[in-house]
């Protein structure tokens, strides 16, 4: 029966285990001196070598004959634990075996001395599943086991464990293998099985793997069964679902050139292929990221871990694109990648993304623009072009006088109004308010455009209180200037014949309609009752 290339070729020694010498030298070393721990915790990623390292490691222990830590591999236990026959290691399965009975069960076996073997040990997979009570059902057996017993247990979700086991177990994180290394072991293992196969295309495989071993060999066991001549990075490519390099650049120059046809063409072409969508998606994001490399860093080739030719593709293109492009590029790609994991259609996902990309470079400057005139706004050195006046005698002046000598701001005094005596509600004010806007406008233009982004709020004892929401609070601060308020307070209290005080204050614009209709009852009881006798409080 065929057996898949991760299970023919596991490591089956420490040296063999990739890229996880920082663990691998500690357990050899704790294995030579005799210093082993009764409970270990190995936690990491999929694929990084966890179950591999704690099947070496239960060979190691009870091996005969150990090599500076390594099991021979050569001696009746290690043979009888490779083939299975020797029944002291257990290997259980947390996802299915995870209720209190099942721990219950286990913590009754393991009084029991092992059968052959020095150790008897247990090695519980996926440990995150367990249910609580399972976790306190384990707790004393995982802190005083017999002396016979090791725990290892390996979890990919290592911040679901209860502090309780944690703080019980010698913890070992794996890290996610690098490309070099699953690029080196899986042209090793081409060799041996005597398969000729493209760098380029092992590279690709390593790419998509994230830093799993065991997910590189399923996509090279994968590519293998395709044809029995010589892989190429092109039948990767058609095998796994990617776009190529090429095609990904070349969409890119469109997104630049703003050719939102032949983008859109080129993602048809790509899904009549019958490439997955979620992966071009992907796919995008990875082209950016590189893009963002080698825009960021000088030392570019080192990061990207690709070919020097490659490399200097996307050092061209990069050139002619803005960071900030490529950094709200990724924003938008990513978003479009969470949307399209749970979308019934995947394409229109893809063909929105593809859409707001193009348009991302005019939306950009758009932005600047305002932002440039919010922060003119802001200084008060907007000015309004008033028109020539053409004067036939006059001789222009030789020398400016100083700006500031100039322009000198007009100064609005105050002005006490005679009351007409007439009752003012609420609503009368709201009604009018549009004419107040007009008349502030004619006198001046920047008052006015502050103001109106204002909301009438109430007017109780003469006092017009005006609000302004969150994100206008730059509006708030220049009607609170002097002349302004001023400006406002005369013109509201001319128009009605009233003494009227104007306040600017900030409000939280949840509760505005109710605040109306609140005010406009309060105002109702002051004008029948009369302001001496109601107190608002």
């Amino acid at each position: 029966m065929y057996q898949a290339l991760y299970r023919q070729y596991r490591p089956k020694t420490f040296d063999e285990v990739l890229g996880q010498e920082h663990i691998t030298t500690t357990l050899k070393n704790q294995i030579q001196k005799g210093n082993i721990g009764h409970a270990y915790l190995f936690s990491g990623t999929k694929g990084t070598g966890k179950t591999s390292t704690a099947k070496i490691f239960s060979r190691a222990v009870n091996c005969l004959n150990p090599v500076e830590g390594n099991p021979c591999n050569e001696c009746e236990i290690c043979k009888g634990i490779l083939d299975e026959s020797i029944m002291d290691i257990i290997e259980m399965d947390a996802a299915s075996n995870n209720s209190v009975d099942d721990i219950r069960e286990l913590r009754d076996k393991v009084v029991y001395p092992p059968a052959r073997a020095k150790y008897k040990i247990y090695i519980v997979d996926e440990v995150h599943m367990l249910s609580k009570g399972a976790f306190n059902a384990l707790l004393k057996t995982l802190e005083e086991p017999p002396k016979h017993l090791i725990f290892i247990l390996a979890t990919t979700e290592m911040e679901r464990l209860p502090q309780t086991i944690l703080s019980r177990c010698q913890r070992f994180d794996f890290k996610r293998i690098l490309n070099k290394d699953i690029v080196a072991n899986m042209d090793k293992i081409c060799n041996e099985l005597n398969v000729p196969v493209e760098e380029k295309a092992l590279r690709l495989i390593a790419r998509n793997s994230d830093g799993a071993m065991r997910d590189a060999l399923s996509l090279l066991d994968q590519c293998l069964s395709y044809k029995d001549e010589k892989l190429t990075y092109e039948d990767a490519l058609d095998i796994l679902g990617i776009a190529n390099t090429d095609l990904l650049f070349s969409i890119v120059d469109d997104i630049q050139k703003k050719n939102l046809e032949n983008l859109l063409f080129k993602i048809d072409e790509i899904i009549q292929q019958g490439k997955d969508i979620n992966q071009f998606i992907k796919d995008l994001i990875y082209h950016f990221r590189n893009l963002l490399i080698v825009k960021t860093s000088k030392s570019s080739a080192d990061i990207l871990d690709m070919d020097e030719e490659t490399v200097s593709m996307y050092i061209d293109q990069s050139q002619n694109i803005a960071l900030e492009f490529i950094l709200k590029s990724l924003d938008v790609l990513n978003k479009s990648e969470n949307e399209a994991k749970w979308a019934t259609q995947p394409r229109i996902i893809l063909e929105m993304a593809a859409i707001k990309l193009v348009n991302l470079e005019e939306q950009a400057s758009l932005e600047e623009r305002v932002k440039k005139l919010e922060t003119i706004i802001n200084s008060g050195e907007i000015k309004i072009n008033e028109p020539a006046v053409t004067k036939v005698a006059e001789k222009p002046k030789r020398k400016l006088e100083k700006r500031e000598n100039v322009e000198k701001p007009k100064v609005i005094e105050p002005v006490q109004i005679l009351d007409d005596g007439k009752e003012l509600s609420f609503k009368t004010i709201k009604k009018e308010w549009g004419k107040i806007l007009e008349i502030v406008r004619e006198n001046n233009i920047r008052t006015h455009a502050f103001l109106k982004e204002g909301r009438l709020v109430s007017f109780l004892n003469n006092n017009l209180s005006i609000g302004y929401k969150d994100g206008y609070g730059i509006h708030m601060e220049a009607m609170e200037r002097p002349n302004n308020k001023e400006l406002v307070k005369r013109i509201v209290s001319s128009y009605f014949n009233k003494n009227i005080n104007i306040n600017f204050i900030m409000e939280d614009g949840q509760e505005e309609d109710l605040k109306e209709e609140e005010n406009d009852t309060i105002q109702e009881v002051v004008h029948f009752f009369g302001e001496n006798i109601v107190e608002i409080e």
